[in-house]
């Protein structure tokens, strides 16, 4: 595709690191892949991967679509939410209505396995809908949106990294497994291929007053 191409610096990081996960998920069973992980923390960490985690939340996408709705551009911010509501409306489906039920770390060693987990206070831990992650896919699908928007290889290696810390924050905090941030960035990235590519279509791009930022038209009105 020629999108990859354009952002080959993006995806030189990513699909390794995919490919990576990948291995890992196949040759070791979850829980020892967690268990493995979860011991290495540390009190700099804790405070770090508690805070870059909220990156995924709906409402920080939200407000910075928002930010470049009203500053930036239209299209760049419509691009920018939509990518992250569209894939995330599909790991939703995935979470609600095809796996069910999937127990989080904190529920799936409580239940199986006597292992304690180290958990990071002030952060609260959910059980169920584990899988895929809902915060590693809109932090991808927003990371990634934003690099598709500008031709910058700085920017591509900036946004694959801050979207890899919030899939990794997910792992670290035992709110996921690998394998549920592992399918949550490829959710994420292609909902963010299919919405980046509608928006910037030859149909789309005749409509240019989408780059015009929503205050500059209320002003100009």
């Amino acid at each position: 595709m020629n999108i990859i191409k354009q952002h080959r610096a993006y995806f030189a990081l990513y699909f390794p690191a995919l490919a990576i996960t990948g291995y890992l998920i196949v040759v070791y069973s979850k829980s020892s892949i967690h268990l493995y992980f979860n011991q290495f923390h540390t009190p700099f960490f804790d405070v770090f991967f508690k805070y870059v985690t909220l990156i995924g939340d709906g409402w920080f996408i939200t407000l910075l679509s928002l930010i470049f709705l009203l500053f930036v551009s239209m299209r760049k911010g419509l691009t920018i939410g939509i990518s992250a509501f569209f894939a995330s409306l599909i790991t939703q489906i995935f979470k609600r209505l095809i796996f069910g039920e999937t127990l989080r770390p904190v529920e799936y060693f409580r239940q199986i396995d006597p292992h304690q987990l180290h958990f990071v206070e002030g952060v609260d831990l959910y059980s169920v809908y584990s899988f895929p992650s809902g915060h590693t896919t809109g932090a991808f699908a927003m990371t990634i949106a934003i690099a598709f928007l500008y031709k910058s290889r700085k920017l591509d290696t900036a946004m694959f990294v801050l979207g890899a810390l919030v899939g990794w924050s997910r792992v670290y905090l035992s709110q996921h497994f690998l394998e549920d941030v592992f399918m949550g960035s490829i959710i994420g990235i292609l909902g963010a291929i299919i919405v980046y590519s509608v928006f910037n279509s030859p149909e789309f791009l005749k409509k240019t007053g989408l780059d015009k930022p929503l205050l500059n038209l209320k002003k100009n009105g």
